[in-house]
């Protein structure tokens, strides 16, 4: 069954250039119509212009514009530095938009037709997710297991219960049933709660890991590839327990450059690790829009 599809992107002008980016790499690979959720948390009337001037170059794309700056994020902030409170905002997308809608971070690259992911179908389950790199990473290695690996383990552990800490999500890259989170009311209510959120220790991952495990669909790594370390993260799952392969795998979807390195800041960053690849994509990317829009560069 094929869905309307809606993205949703949230950003600030700190992240603007990242995020213009990653949908215009989104409308490179997109077949079909849609409908493009922008928002913004600080974005001045020139920044607006911008956005609508590169998501303008697919018709079939239809932008739905968002200012956020005023009664959503009172009293959130960001789980650590490289992360902002603009983050937050994916909270309110159940509350504001209904069907099925794909969030994705900033700091990704589309390299693939998301419209495939709608054709999947989640049931009741509040989202579609991709289990975190990182964790799996951690359970996975237990020669590596530091005092603070292990502390950060319990801590996941212990809001989770007695789902796994390897189902722990990244959320960077999530497909909300948003009809299933509306659907009851208390839920809805403590989704939308940024203070509750922002004092977790990692912010509204650690929030919507703590509200939704018990209810997911775990997708396949292609759709939140950190790093394109693909090969590894099913190394990782296998030996944690959890399934090496998830919904709808395929060729890689999405990249997921998270953490505080990142590829436009740095040409070098992580090009002698196993990184290295996601990396040249990236930047051969960035050239490419810089092309197109070389008032926009650098990022």
């Amino acid at each position: 069954m094929q869905r309307p599809v809606k993205i949703a992107y949230v950003t600030d002008r700190g992240f603007l250039g990242p995020t213009l980016v990653s949908a215009w790499s989104l409308q490179e690979n997109l077949s079909g119509p849609a409908e493009l959720h922008f928002w913004g948390n600080g974005l001045q009337e020139d920044d607006w212009a911008t956005v609508r001037r590169v998501v303008s170059k697919n018709p079939q794309l239809d932008l739905i514009c968002k200012d956020i700056s005023s009664g959503y994020l009172e009293g959130a902030y960001g789980p650590q530095d490289y992360i902002s409170a603009a983050t937050m905002g994916r909270l309110f997308i159940p509350s504001l938009i209904d069907g099925y809608v794909l969030y994705i971070d900033g700091d990704t690259l589309v390299t693939g037709n998301v419209a495939r992911l709608f054709e999947l179908d989640i049931g009741d389950a509040y989202a579609g997710v991709v289990r975190d790199y990182t964790v799996t990473h951690w359970l996975a290695d237990r020669k590596g297991l530091t005092q603070a690996r292990a502390t950060r383990l319990s801590e996941i552990g212990a809001f989770m219960h007695p789902t796994p800490p390897s189902d722990y999500f990244n959320a960077g890259v999530m497909l909300f049933n948003c009809d299933a989170i509306r659907a009851e009311p208390e839920l809805l209510k403590r989704v939308c709660d940024v203070a509750e959120a922002s004092a977790r220790s990692h912010g509204d991952q650690d929030h919507l890991n703590a509200l939704f495990h018990e209810k997911l669909v775990q997708l396949d790594p292609v759709w939140n590839a950190s790093w394109g370390r693909l090969g590894k993260h099913r190394k990782h799952l296998s030996r944690c327990g959890a399934r090496a392969e998830g919904a709808m795998p395929g060729n890689t979807e999405i990249l997921h450059y998270h953490g505080p390195e990142k590829p436009w800041r740095d040409a070098r960053a992580g090009l002698l690790s196993s990184r290295g690849r996601a990396t040249l994509i990236y930047r051969r990317a960035l050239r490419r829009f810089g092309e197109q829009y070389p008032e926009l560069m650098p990022i």
